[in-house]
């Protein structure tokens, strides 16, 4: 399968090669970044390079991955969003991590309504989930945003999380 990409008005949602790992260490090991996923802990080049080769796995697997978000103005990666697994979750679940500096601007937003109709209408995914820590209000209010509703909360490896999903029929309505 030769790798596609998806657009908005300011992104381009590009499939990853093995080489992308270093584009995307800087976002990896920033421990603002990281606050909501491994507390702060930064990912060591191993873990950033084993993510980037699982998406490109991913896709050409089952079609659809954690895009590499590329800033149309200047070509910059400033993080992903998409759909994967999460951990050995039996739903896919759509997530996003941008670099500090594109906070605030709405690009995940903009990213993940992308990836989400992308999911639903061409991979004809039936449900897709999302997981975030309690207090990530900013996540949380994109899955709200995207029509996910709070589905549970659950723990894992004793950290809290919450859970909101959509089906596919409700997508869009």
């Amino acid at each position: 399968m030769i790798g596609m990409i998806l657009e908005t008005e300011r992104l381009l949602l590009d499939t990853w090669q093995s080489a992308d790992w270093t584009e995307f260490r800087p976002i990896a090991t920033d421990p603002e970044v990281m606050r909501y996923v491994t507390g702060g802990v930064p990912w060591s080049d191993d873990q950033i390079q084993s993510f980037v080769d699982r998406q490109a796995k991913l896709y050409l697997d089952r079609g659809y991955c954690r895009w590499k978000l590329v800033e149309k103005t200047g070509g910059e990666t400033i993080g992903f969003c998409g759909v994967g697994m999460w951990r050995d979750g039996l739903d896919p679940e759509i997530g996003w991590w941008l670099a500090r500096r594109c906070w605030g601007q709405a690009l995940a937003t903009e990213a993940a309504t992308v990836a989400l109709s992308d999911a639903f209408e061409r991979v004809q995914l039936d449900r897709v989930v999302s997981i975030a820590m309690p207090g990530n209000a900013a996540s949380r209010r994109i899955m709200g945003k995207l029509g996910l509703e709070l589905e549970c909360e659950f723990e894992s490896e004793g950290v809290r999380l919450v859970q909101y999903a959509i089906h596919r029929a409700r997508y869009g309505s």
